[in-house]
């Protein structure tokens, strides 16, 4: 009587060990993969090529633009604030162009991509930063109007799946504070001057239960560096220790954002909010 051929999950019922199950769920992962693309076709997240979250040559390009996480002078706010800076890359090309995705096109599949580049600016920070307890990774919140618009917390998402380097925890402990009512046009962050931008975030946030921790604040971008000024002020006005700002992130002096989003732009429209 011939033998009947057993499919793979029968085989690993039987004990053929767990590198049998991983091989079995790398398959049907595959195989939900390809049926769901047909449903909802997948593309690179910066050149659009199908078939890919991002492509081979464009995960290669970010991942060399991120693997070497570094210091950077500090801009005005927060050199005052007299804090370190580290940013995993320079907010341009690949890195700019995931990172608009993600944000403003519901790119959710880039997460651990970006969380990977992540983890190497908060291995960085952590070997740089001097500390008598645990270092506690703070996430930047969200605004409501952004939650709503986005329905996710960027920065909160890719910290919480970063590898964090030993001892490290992530505490969400800032908050934000109903609007302040001001005179003039709200507008948006990024149009303002940077002395501007300082006084519109002033009083936004709130922190709570840090008093006595080494906190280390952590963004997606760094431009001007109000925000993460004010975070930097919120807790150490509670009482925390805050050393260093790590961000995703950096913006050159010379290059504004609106130039590195140019080349980011059709991927943003492919992924519309009503979409979502």
């Amino acid at each position: 009587m011939a033998q009947t051929r057993r499919s793979p999950v029968v085989r690993m019922l039987r004990g053929r060990g767990t590198p049998g199950w991983d091989r079995a769920a790398a398959r049907c992962t595959a195989w939900w993969a390809r049926a769901l693309e047909l449903i909802l076709p997948v593309s690179c997240a910066v050149c659009g090529a199908p078939g890919a979250t991002l492509c081979s040559a464009c995960r290669r390009l970010l991942r060399r633009s991120t693997a070497r996480p570094a210091a950077v002078v500090p801009p005005g706010p927060l050199e005052d604030a007299g804090v370190r800076v580290l940013v995993a890359g320079d907010y341009e090309h690949e890195l700019a162009a995931a990172l608009l995705a993600y944000k403003n096109g519901g790119r959710t599949d880039l997460v651990p991509v970006l969380a990977a580049a992540l983890s190497g600016a908060l291995a960085a920070t952590a070997r740089g930063t001097a500390s008598s307890g645990p270092l506690h990774w703070v996430p930047v919140p969200t605004s409501a109007r952004a939650r709503r618009r986005r329905w996710f917390d960027p920065v909160a998402v890719l910290l919480d799946a970063a590898a964090l380097p030993s001892g490290s925890a992530v505490r969400h402990a800032l908050r934000h504070r109903p609007p302040v009512r001001r005179t003039g046009h709200p507008g948006s962050q990024k149009s303002r001057r940077r002395a501007d931008r300082v006084r519109a975030i002033r009083g936004t946030m709130r922190a709570r239960d840090v008093s006595g921790l080494t906190c280390v604040v952590v963004d997606d971008v760094l431009t001007t560096g109000a925000t993460a000024a004010e975070a930097v002020r919120c807790l150490r006005g509670a009482g925390a220790v805050v050393p260093a700002v790590v961000t995703l992130a950096g913006v050159r002096a010379r290059r504004s954002p609106p130039e590195n989003a140019q080349m980011s732009d059709p991927v943003v429209r492919e992924f519309p909010h009503s979409f979502l």
